[in-house]
Order: C-alpha cells, then structure tokens, then sequence
C-alpha cells in the first residue's frame, strides 16, 4: 500500500507557505497587494497559524466578496507567487461549478497534484477500490477539476476512463426556471449515456455524484453494473440511509467511497468504513495542504459533535486561501476507530449546502 503525504499541519508549514505568497520579490500580486492595503506586513511577523489568521486570514463578509470577485476577475496568475510560476511543471487552471454565480478560477500545481494523487490511491486502496479495472466517470469534466483527476485516478491504477459529461449550470438553470421537462430529459439523456456505455465496456469502478448515485436504481437497472466493484461519489449531501441503502441493497458487498471538496481549495477523503460509522459519511481533511475548520456565526471553532460551517485554508505553493467560509455546513468529529491515531486532527461529517436543504433551492445534478 502506497504511503500518504497527510500529517498535521505545524506552524513552520504555515510560515513557509504564508512568507512564499508574501515574499517583496517574489510573492502573489493579489495577496501582496491585500496586504499593503491593511498594512498587516504578515510576511515579517507570521510565526504559526495563530497569526496567520490574525493576519492574513479573511476578515469578514466583505473582505471575502472581495477575494471571490478577484477569483472571478483577475488572471490566475495573480495568486501564484512568480517564482512558482517559474518553477512548477505545470499549473493546471480550474473552475468552480458556477452554480452560485460567475464561476472563480484557481491553479493546481504540479506538486500539489502529485501529493492529492498520492494521498488519493492511499484511501482507494484502504476502502478496498480495485487496481487494474477500468473507470466509468459520470460528472463535470471541462474547467471542473474533479474530471481531470478521476482520468488520473483510473490511469495511474492501471485502467481506462471512459467518460459522462454533464453541466451542473444548465441543470440547475432548467429547475430553478420551472424547465421541468427540459430538466428530466437532461438526467434521461445522461443515464442514456450511461447504459450505452456499461453494456459495450468492462467497468469496474464507477465515480459519480452523490446526487446521481442516489438517482441510479429510478433510472439504470442495477444488473447492468455487475461488474462494478467499486463505487466513488462526490459532491455534497450523502444521507445515512442512502448510504447504507446503496452499500447493502443496491451495491452489495461493494465498497462505496465518498470525496469532499471543491475545484479550487482541494479534496478530502471520506475515512475508512467501520461500523462505528453507522453509514454517515465522514471525511478526513487532507492536512497539511488543506484544513477544515467548522465555525459558528461568530467565527469561532464549535465543539466536537456540533454543527457548524465549513472554513478552508489551503496552503500550497501555488495557492493561498486563508480561512475562506464555504456555503456548506457539517459535523466536527472526534477521530475515532481504527484510524484514528493515523489521522488525528479533526474530521468533519455529513457535510451539506443549506441553501438546498434549507432554503429550497434546487439541487440538480451535485
């Protein structure tokens, strides 16, 4: 089993990644710019983390629109710092699924891309994901990340992707719109797709999002994918019972494996299956690059157990984004079980958009 780049994060991480986008010469424009601009001067006096979310940490809702507007505004350039321009393979340009508006853009460098793929084939391999066998991606491929990184998935595991595009835009423009028809012709079209490709091909992992995957007993008859043997989802909402429906009904037998994040801060993998989960889906952050933090209105950290949203910093070479609040909201759990020791900061579970469940938007294809 191939070792993982996870470990805590410690405050010399943090001062390296922060001093790197704040370098005078060689730092990110946009971050550089920002801090002149609440004169912080955080590349001289950021000692750990506690003073970098003092100092360079997103400050309130209006310093954050500001940084989205950026990400959606800006080159991607601006928030690289130069001499990692200069020096990674490449730096893969991304963007969100523009569903909460004009998408944000952000970089995946070389570097960071090989530790998530590491990181990656670490939990494929816990959770029992068979090598050698080819890949069925039914998902957003184009700008989104999470495409490009099932291919690499199914590649370097020593198989072939056969792929499913969808867009999420156009789906969530046809319910919010009242487009019914034009909406279940869309999800019709996609699984038409699906079948065509599980009758003519060998597949024997299937990645899909977690709102298609609850949709696939209405639309596919399970029979056709008898030769699945693994199951990766993606995207939000997983309920208990729809997990355990899919691992003990529809997909006996089956490892079914969940993948949390977003197409520019990073991806977390969901923890290896015990018991003791009692099918809630819980996801390990992908320390030290990326760390989730779940706060309370006021933005402080909420005790385990409880509810709160969901805070991302990611700290790569090639992208600071320090303290930025996500519309999700989940569950801070204490590591427990088999891995616990392996894995010991925070986990978050059972992660969910509100404006779905809660304010009734529609939820479409994610």
């Amino acid at each position: 089993m191939p070792s993982h780049p996870l470990r805590p994060v410690t405050d010399d991480d943090v001062v390296r990644i922060v001093r790197r986008h704040l370098d005078p010469r060689t730092g990110s424009q946009f971050w550089l710019e920002r801090d002149r601009a609440l004169g912080s001067t955080a590349y001289e006096k950021v000692s750990g983390l506690a003073d970098a979310v003092r100092l360079v940490g997103l400050r309130d809702a209006t310093d954050q629109e500001r940084y989205e507007e950026a990400t959606r505004r800006r080159p991607v350039e601006d928030f690289v710092p130069r001499d990692v321009r200069e020096s990674e393979r490449f730096l893969w340009a991304s963007q969100t699924g523009g569903t909460t508006g004009a998408p944000k853009h952000g970089t995946w460098g070389s570097t960071y891309w090989r530790a998530v793929l590491d990181c990656s084939d670490h939990f494929l391999d816990r959770h029992g994901v068979p090598r050698g066998r080819n890949w069925l991606f039914v998902g957003p491929m184009g700008p989104h990340t999470t495409g490009r990184l099932v291919v690499n998935f199914a590649e370097r595991r020593g198989g072939r992707c056969f792929s499913i595009d969808l867009d999420p835009r156009i789906v969530k423009i046809y319910g919010e719109e009242g487009m019914t028809a034009a909406s279940d012709r869309y999800l019709r079209h996609i699984w038409d797709q699906v079948e065509a490709v599980v009758r003519s091909q060998d597949v024997g992992v299937l990645f899909c999002t977690s709102r298609l995957l609850e949709m696939l007993p209405e639309y596919l008859d399970p029979a056709l994918l008898g030769g699945v043997r693994a199951i990766v989802h993606a995207g939000t909402t997983m309920e208990p019972e729809s997990h355990r429906i899919l691992r003990e009904s529809v997909f006996p037998g089956v490892p079914v494996v969940g993948m949390y994040g977003t197409s520019t801060t990073g991806i977390s993998w969901q923890k290896p299956f015990e018991p003791a989960d009692e099918h809630r889906v819980v996801y390990v952050p992908s320390s030290p690059h990326l760390l989730l933090d779940l706060v309370d209105d006021n933005g402080d950290e909420v005790p385990y157990g409880a509810q709160g949203r969901v805070r991302v910093w990611r700290l790569t070479d090639d992208q600071l984004i320090p303290g930025f609040l996500e519309r999700d909201r989940a569950r801070r759990v204490r590591p427990y079980g088999a891995a616990a020791e392996e894995f010991p900061w925070p986990w978050i579970g059972d992660p969910y958009s509100p404006e779905f469940t809660e304010l009734g938007r529609v939820e479409g294809v994610y």
